[in-house]
């Protein structure tokens, strides 16, 4: 069995401190095994273990499950799963620009732990101030009798029933489902600056968490965190020292009025930058074009005209000399060829049928460096949420079409009967 990951989590309190490491036995099986890296730490591995089966209990019937795992002499052994995490799905549903589905998405996942069975009134305890600190203080509110606050969309596999990979922060105390549910927001929200475009969407209020909440489970994570380091500094803290003030690379470019435009191909695999094509123009140049040759087994294109929020004009997208149209961007497309973005990361995805073999992209940039820069932010935030409710509304105005024929269907069969045409010929002959 051959070890082909390791990793020692040394920077925590000495009582947290593990190794973590996977293995891959001859038949290309993968396991993953946790370890003690001193004696106060065995308490800590003891407890994944314990915490696996009060999970699985607590989770019988729903849509999550624990991977599962084993006791071995020297800690814990966990079944290696693989499959596209939440995290990963909800990004797919990101960058196609379908931001309503995500709140849906992440709805359900609130729901889920709502409709558990173990759901207990939330309680103070000397354990919960002492991970969480005592100056929080809430009012009614359901929690959990076993809580994993870890419970964050990356460590759940997507699938019938949704696998939960990672259950090492596991606590024996009653917390809020609001906690829980507001940190795995807060990290897929902030954990990467390409989701940048949600932020506008005040995602914790219609998820019913209120501004105060929010602020209260701030101070939990922070304390948190406090907690899981002992007396190392934590990573914030470390930063809020270290660093200093300094020039956004953004900025720096625009600046010198520089940017580039860039090409994603989809082999079927997703986007990536392995498999991209970039170009840096100036905003002065006028018409900015990019061309490519596209290889066998392209299967989606994106474009990203910018790397900063800017207005393109002139959009023109040519595929072996015809012209295509382009398909959902996370901008406001004010006319067929003109888009605002007011994200940092614009795109625009382009519709591919596989057939193309040569690609031409041209347009125009304006900066947003000019007076008139508010008022188009304004119309884009605008236009994402007439977006919103417009696929709202589609698919209320698709569900009630459904309805229509299905009692259109009825009253057809139903005209059909026996009993009906007795009915009408009896009223016939009443009326006469």
């Amino acid at each position: 069995m051959n070890p082909i990951y390791c990793k020692y989590s040394n920077d925590r309190a000495v009582q947290f401190r593990i190794k973590t490491a996977i293995y891959q036995e001859e038949n290309g099986k993968k396991i993953v095994r946790k370890s003690a890296l001193n004696a106060a730490a065995a308490e800590h591995i003891e407890q994944i273990y314990r915490h696996y089966l009060q999970m699985k209990e607590s989770f019988r019937g729903s849509l999550f499950a624990p991977n599962q795992c084993t006791r071995t002499e020297s800690g814990v052994e966990l079944e290696f799963v693989e499959g596209e995490t939440l995290e990963q799905y909800l990004d797919e549903l990101y960058f196609s620009g379908r931001y309503l589905k995500i709140i849906e998405e992440m709805k359900r996942y609130r729901d889920i732990l709502y409709s558990l069975p173990d759901n207990i009134p939330f309680q103070y305890t000397e354990k919960f101030e002492e991970v969480f600190g005592g100056d929080t203080r809430f009012g009614d509110c359901p929690s959990l009798r076993i809580s994993n606050i870890d419970l964050i969309f990356c460590n759940i596999l997507m699938g019938e029933i949704r696998t939960i990979i990672d259950y090492e922060w596991v606590l024996d105390v009653p917390v809020p489902i609001e906690f829980i549910v507001y940190r795995a927001v807060h990290y897929y929200l902030y954990s990467s600056t390409k989701r940048k475009a949600l932020l506008d969407f005040h995602i914790y209020r219609l998820l019913g968490i209120s501004d105060e909440n929010v602020e209260i489970y701030a101070e939990m994570e922070r304390n948190f965190q406090k907690y899981v380091a002992g007396s190392k500094t934590t990573m914030p803290e470390l930063k809020g020292h270290m660093l200093r003030r300094c020039a956004d690379a953004r900025t720096v470019l625009r600046e010198r009025q520089e940017d580039f435009v860039q090409l994603y191909l989809d082999d079927g695999t997703g986007f990536s930058e392995e498999r991209s094509i970039k170009k840096t123009y100036y905003y002065w140049e006028g018409m900015i074009v990019l061309e490519t040759a596209l290889g066998v087994g392209v299967k989606g294109i994106r474009l990203d005209p910018a790397a900063s929020a800017v207005m393109i004009k002139n959009l023109n997208v040519w595929g072996d000399g015809k012209k295509i149209t382009p398909g959902e961007s996370n901008g406001l497309q004010i006319r067929e060829d003109m888009y605002a973005f007011a994200v940092e990361d614009p795109q625009i995805l382009v519709p591919f049928s596989g057939e193309v073999r040569q690609l031409q992209v041209s347009f125009s940039v304006v900066d947003f460096f000019v007076p008139w820069r508010t008022d188009i932010l304004e119309l884009a935030r605008k236009g994402r949420e007439l977006q919103a409710e417009n696929q709202a509304l589609a698919s209320s105005n698709e569900r009630l079409t459904a309805e229509k024929a299905q009692a259109e269907q009825y009253i057809e069969k139903l005209h059909s009967k026996w009993f009906w045409r007795v009915f009408s010929k009896g009223k016939k002959i009443l009326k006469k």
